[in-house]
């Protein structure tokens, strides 16, 4: 079947090289397949073959957009991270460490391990032996001074 599936591709993307492709594509997936063919095997595999002409189809698609989208973009060249905003960023980070070394013991932990190690509300209740409730109020308060301190809160 390897012919006319080859034909079947070329006919519907004229280029033979990703028709031969797509061909042992197909043969990858049917030999990789546990599903038997009862009846009609060369009708299962040209539909296995549409099927993947449609996946083809989609991916060349979405590749297109991507490109399109890439090509539209006007801040390519221009490095992002330049000296200046290294230096702000910097600056935010040691005046948002400033602000977390201010707080209560108890306030910083709860804060760091709920927004930087990412540790769900309860499982830090129960660890430090609070309600969920209290938990939260630690959070509020860290933040609010976070907010409060006008060089993070840019």
């Amino acid at each position: 079947m390897r012919p006319a599936l080859l034909a079947f591709f070329t006919r519907r993307l004229g280029d033979p090289s990703i028709a031969e492709d797509l061909t042992q594509d197909l043969f990858v997936r049917l030999a990789g397949s546990s599903a038997a063919v009862h009846g009609n095997a060369e009708g299962y595999v040209f539909q296995a073959a549409a099927n993947l002409l449609r996946d083809h189809h989609r991916r060349e698609s979405t590749r297109a957009r991507y490109l399109k989208a890439q090509a539209a973009d006007t801040s390519r060249g221009i490095d992002p991270l330049d000296a200046e905003r290294s230096l702000v960023a910097r600056q935010r980070i040691a005046s948002a460490a400033q602000v977390l070394a201010a707080l209560p013991e108890r306030t910083r932990q709860i804060f760091i391990l709920y927004r930087l190690e990412g540790m769900q509300r309860k499982a830090i209740a129960a660890a430090f032996g609070i309600s969920v409730s209290a938990v939260e109020k630690h959070i509020a308060a860290a933040m609010k001074s976070l907010l409060a301190d006008p060089e993070t809160a840019r």
